[in-house]
């Protein structure tokens, strides 16, 4: 039986025409196309029509995250999902908060039918999941919407005790770590809070941020994996953020893959138990 690391590795850089991938490659493929189709049917909806078609498309992407989970074990099938997001440039964050709202109404309710240990905790981390995108949501524009007339320090500063954002994401971060140990845990946050379409991003016109991409990172108190992505994705928002086109930001992007699956193939040694990461080539 392959470690969880071995069997990530083998399928996130197996070759197409590999009979022994092909499944779960297939399946992979077809989450991705979930995601595209469901952004693009939500598109323009309103609250209405959200709650009619929602709660289809999103069952649908939740039931073929399980299928790959049952394949090749909870922990490599999200840590496929998550480089296939980066990939293709398309996730959960990828939806706007209204969407990802009744992604959660859905998720509860799924939650609750699933009868099988894989689909419940699928569930379970999904939910979580959604949780921590919208708190991280939330805490990027009040903790760094500065210079703001709108918004005073003093008033974001309530928000976010209001809101209570520091021990929400930390319940999310203690719970997903619960199930799938620290490290992975830690990598699910940063790619996810990296995908969400709406949230603050340094600006490379502003000579204080170009500081802040080699602080932060290092503020983290990270491994210097965990570091070096982090700084890798600040460079990469800063490219983004001063126009270059697809061709000049591809080699960053590039990099950006293979540093997240380094960090993944690391995570998935530090699993709390051996079935959520077993499976088959």
């Amino acid at each position: 039986m392959p470690t969880a690391r071995e069997l990530f590795m083998a399928h996130v850089f197996a070759d197409v025409n590999d009979a022994r991938t092909a499944e779960v490659g297939d399946a992979r493929r077809s989450l991705t196309r979930a995601k595209l189709e469901a952004l693009d049917q939500v598109e323009g909806l309103d609250e209405g029509g959200l709650r009619l078609v929602m709660p289809g498309l999103y069952q649908h992407i939740v039931a073929t995250t399980i299928q790959i989970a049952a394949r090749v074990g909870v922990a490599v099938g999200l840590a496929l999902e998550a480089v296939d997001e980066l990939q293709s440039q398309v996730a959960i964050g990828s939806f706007s908060r209204p969407v990802r709202d009744q992604m959660t109404e859905t998720g509860i309710a799924m939650k609750r039918r699933h009868s099988s240990r894989i689909a419940k905790l699928v569930a379970e981390i999904a939910a979580q999941r959604l949780a921590w995108r919208h708190n991280h949501e939330f805490m990027s524009w009040l903790a760094f919407r500065r210079d703001d007339p709108r918004y005073p320090a003093a008033d974001r500063r309530a928000r976010l005790e209001a809101f209570k954002i520091v021990d929400r994401l930390l319940k999310g971060r203690e719970s997903v770590s619960a199930l799938l140990g620290h490290p992975l845990a830690v990598a699910l946050e940063g790619h996810d809070r990296f995908m969400l379409v709406n949230r603050w991003r340094l600006d490379p016109r502003v000579p204080e941020h170009a500081v802040e991409t080699y602080t932060w990172p290092l503020l983290s108190y990270q491994s210097a994996e965990v570091v070096e992505l982090e700084l890798a994705r600040y460079h990469y928002d800063a490219i983004v953020a001063a126009g270059a086109d697809a061709a000049s930001r591809k080699p960053k992007h590039d990099e950006l893959v293979e540093l997240f699956a380094r960090q993944l193939a690391s995570a998935l040694d530090h699993l709390p138990t051996e079935d959520v990461g077993t499976g088959v080539i």
